[in-house]
Parts: C-alpha cells; structure tokens; sequence
C-alpha cells in the first residue's frame, strides 16, 4: 500500500516537469518527450493503469456470477436490469450484453495501450537518460508479459484472438486458439530472463511484473491448455510451479495466516507474486464494496464510505429457507457451507482496531458487535433490524433468481475494512493477481491428474491448516479425493478473487452440473460471444459456435 509508483507515476513525472519555456519540434518522437527516467515509467504505466480497472467489475461478474459460488438475485425492484444478472446465473447471455462487451472492449484496449508503449520505449536511448539497457529490457519484456496477460485473458473468455505485432498493423481476423496459445507462450518465454526477481519475502509488490509473476502466468498457460486449445501441459506447469517454490524465479513464502494476502498490508505478504495496487485517496482499489454491501452496511462496520452501496451480489445459498437443511441435490455450490464451522474465516466480520480483524463474512445479525448500532432496512425490511441468511427467498417460500430482498444472501468481506478511528486505512488492502497460494493449488492439481492424489492433499493441506486454530484442520483433504472436492477447495480459498468459472471449465464441471437457479448448459458455453459492436469495426471477425 506504500510507494505506489506505478500507479501514480504520470502524476509526480508531470509536476516535475516545471520548465514552462517554449519548444517546437517538427514532430513529436520518444527522444523529444522521454528525457529523463521517470518519463520511461510515465509510458510503461499505461496498460498498468487499464490494468487496474480491467481486473475489477464486468471480468469479475463473468468469472463470480456466472458460478456456483456467487449470484446477484433481483431484489425487489433492484437489480432486474433486464435480466442481465438472471441470463449470467443461467447461461443464456448474448452478444448484446454490456458486461461481455465491456470485456471484449477492455481486453483489446489492454493491448493496444501496451503496443503503443512498447514502440514507444524501444525507441528511446536508455543510456542517454541515465538508465541501462537492463532498465530497458526489464521494461520492453513487462510489456510483453501484460500484453500476453491480455491475450491470455480474451484466450479464456473468447478463444483465438486477433493477432496484433505493432500499432501500426492492419486489422485482422481472428487467429485459431492454438495460435494465440503459442504467441502467448513465446511473448512469456521472452520476458522472464530479462524481468527483476523478487528478492526478499518482506519487498513490497508495487504492481510491476516480476520474473516470479511472468512464470505463473505461464504456469497458467498450460494449466488451463486442455480447456484452450484441447491439449494436456500439465506437466509442464508443474515444472514451472515446482521452480517457483524452490525459488528460482524470486523469493516467495507462504504466509502464516489466512488473511495475511488480503490484510492492509498485503503487499508486504511473502506470498505476494503480483498484486493491484491500491492506497486510500490515491489509487483506490474499491468498486467492489457497493455490489456487496447494504446501504446502511457503513452501520455495521461504523466507517463512512465515500458512496452509497447497492446491496446486489451475495454467495449463492446453502439453503431453500429458514426450515431447511443445506442442499443436497447439487454438488457444486452450498458456498458458505463448504467452509468448515471451525474455519477462522467463516466467522461474521469484525474490524479489532490496529490493522486487526477476525472473519470474512457479513453474515447473521447485523448489529456492529462494538457499537451496538444496527443496519436496518431500506426498502422492503423498512426500518426492521437485517439478519443476513443463507438463503435468497426469506418469506420462506421458492428459492429463485426473482425472489431476493434486502437481506438475501450472505456477503463477502475478502478485503478488510476499517471503522472510523482508522479511516485512513480504507481501501489499502491491494487485490492480490497471483499469490503463491495458486502455486500450491496448481501443482496439486497436476499431481492429483496424475494419480499422485495423496501428494496433492498434502499440497493443500499445507495452506488449509493456517485457516484453524493452532492448525488443527479437523477435515483435512483425504489422500484419495475426487474432483468435486478439488473444486470445493478451489473455491474456499480463492472465494470472490474472479477465477470460478475457469476453474470449473478447467476441472469439466462447468457446462454438466446443476447448481442453485442454473441447469446443465452445453460447452458452447465455454466461451462468450464476441461482442456485436465488435463485427462494425472488424468485418473479418467470425463468431463462436452457439451463437
């Protein structure tokens, strides 16, 4: 949370820059603007800075409420808006729906923002201002890395992609998924030797890309290959994972506690392989906060956000009603049911003074256990103390997409906040990207395709154990698990962090399972259309099949 250069960069290069003289040029090139070496950072800054809103919003909802493990119900007159949410819960989105084009629209932007700064930066003399060619490489191959980051992303969530080399390249069709495939793999390939590693498990991640960051991405590449292009690299991603534990790619630890990735300090976690920066009223990290929360939810945590909340997005229910059991009719899903009652995490949220707090949930009774206050309804709960429940309907009758109020659904606090006495600390937990958690995860899951099961339950139970008391797990994973348990422990460790759905496509549970409000689709679905607006501007785009 301190020293957030990447994201502030272009601010303090600018104001810097107070020679107010007139000078003309004949034309504008990198040697008459990048003069000094914080204008190299001012360029390399901008994929970054879409970067950060890109990992946020529209891509979230298509991982998060497209699943098994979060949903946004129509609350009354609330969050209808046209069945958008409904079509995502049930697979029947269209090319016309604003989240996948805002998707579509940000991946290419992604790209084209990190082009026109690589042309940019290799033109400069590096020498000339005072930095190396190492400082030059290490920057040209982080831009190689996020642009295979963009490709990477539109691979999962559209397939072959367009391939574009230079800002100055004609418009193209799609290329097949094997060829996006490869040019991601080649543009990774290129960029890890020349990146820095990580060389302390206490150096703060500011939001460049690390060596250690550009290998799990490609550790990520082959993971997820069979569900891109039809292929088996999970051999190859283990190496990757197996090197990034023994530290060939930089310094990386586990961290002792379960919140110590999500915490206000979390750039600072050993674990931390790449994170979105964020610092209270610099550059905040925060439009999740007004899809989860009620709008008297400042009440239960006695701090004053700077906007009203929504109340909309919610873990998809355990239950039918108040009377019933957890659901038993579907494998997938029971979100906060999957987490053990002596899960630390599972506990209500409770903000402990001094950077401290316990639990991850907004669940129950919302009373501040501090303060006494209670949040109280707004619309159809009006003026009556709220009780987040496990389930969406709380009449008590049918369980459906069309049936929420205002105290549907339990709530998910994944980024701690703070009360009023340390206001300060709002919004400075970073989003963690990657974080050696997933490494442990991967290579679990390499082992466990492999018949190694009772390796890959050791993989897990290593990181399962910081979520216990005294690391008393007392349902560890058995060394003989199937894969629903795998998805379960996907899914309670990485809970809210934007990955479900690939992880479900992945594992081949995603188009063949019911869960809660959603039947079976068919692996059409697998991908997103390309948006319609996206056939104006590129008449050589073809559509994905189904659509």
């Amino acid at each position: 949370m301190k020293a957030k250069s990447i994201l502030i960069i272009i601010c303090s290069s600018l104001l810097s820059a107070c020679d107010l003289s007139e000078k003309f040029y004949s034309s504008v090139t990198p040697d008459t603007f990048i003069t000094r070496p914080e204008n190299t950072y001012a360029i390399l800054s901008r994929p970054f800075t879409h970067w950060k809103w890109y990992i946020g919003a529209d891509r979230w909802y298509l991982q998060e409420l497209t699943s098994d493990e979060m949903t946004c119900p129509t609350r009354g007159s609330d969050f209808y808006n046209n069945g958008e949410y409904i079509r995502l819960q049930e697979h029947t989105w269209a090319p016309t729906d604003r989240f996948i084009t805002n998707t579509y629209n940000g991946t290419v932007g992604g790209i084209a923002r990190a082009l026109e700064a690589y042309e940019d930066l290799s033109a400069v003399n590096y020498t000339a201002i005072g930095m190396n060619e190492q400082a030059k490489q290490d920057q040209l191959n982080q831009l190689n890395a996020i642009i295979a980051y963009f490709y990477m992303r539109g691979l999962d969530y559209f397939g072959g992609m367009p391939i574009y080399r230079s800002v100055n390249d004609g418009v193209v069709g799609r290329s097949t998924a094997k060829q996006t495939f490869e040019y991601i793999e080649q543009l990774l390939q290129k960029a890890i030797p020349h990146l820095t590693k990580r060389t302390s498990l206490n150096q703060s991640q500011d939001g460049y890309i690390k060596q250690g960051a550009a290998a799990a991405m490609l550790a990520q590449l082959y993971f997820n290959a069979k569900s891109y292009i039809g292929e088996e690299h999970f051999e190859a991603c283990a190496k990757i994972c197996k090197d990034l534990l023994a530290g060939t790619y930089g310094t990386y630890a586990l961290d002792n506690t379960w919140y110590g990735p999500h915490g206000f300090d979390n750039d600072k976690s050993p674990e931390a392989i790449w994170n979105v920066p964020s610092e209270n009223s610099k550059v905040e990290w925060n439009w999740y906060y007004r899809y989860f929360y009620h709008g008297n939810s400042r009440v239960y945590f006695n701090v004053s956000f700077p906007a009203s909340c929504f109340n909309g997005f919610c873990l998809t229910p355990s239950r039918e009603n108040a009377h019933s059991g957890v659901y038993t009719r579907w494998k997938l899903g029971n979100t906060y049911e999957k987490f053990n009652d002596a899960d630390l995490r599972k506990q209500p949220y409770v903000y402990l003074g001094g950077k401290r707090y316990r639990g991850m949930f907004c669940v129950g009774d919302q009373t501040n256990p501090q303060t006494g206050q209670h949040v109280v309804g707004v619309t159809d709960k009006s003026g009556q103390p709220l009780t987040f429940q496990d389930y969406i309907n709380v009449k008590g009758t049918h369980s459906d997409m069309l049936a929420g109020s205002e105290d549907s659904g339990i709530r998910l606090v994944k980024a701690p906040i703070p009360n009023q006495t340390d206001i300060n600390l709002l919004w400075n937990p970073d989003c963690p990207v990657i974080r050696l958690t997933e490494i442990y995860y991967m290579l679990a899951e390499c082992y466990w395709r492999t018949g190694k099961k009772a390796e890959a339950a050791q993989l897990i139970n290593t990181v399962r154990k910081r979520n216990f008391n005294h690391n008393v797990d007392p349902n560890p994973v058995p060394d003989d698990f199937d894969v629903y348990r795998l998805a379960d422990e996907w899914m309670i460790e990485f809970l809210g962090e934007g990955r479900r759905r690939t992880d479900l496509i992945r594992l081949g549970l995603w188009s063949t399972e019911d869960w809660w409000a959603h039947t079976a689709s068919d692996a059409t679905k697998n991908l997103f259309p390309l948006p319609a607006e996206a056939f104006v501007a590129n008449k050589k785009l073809k559509q994905n099949p189904g659509y």
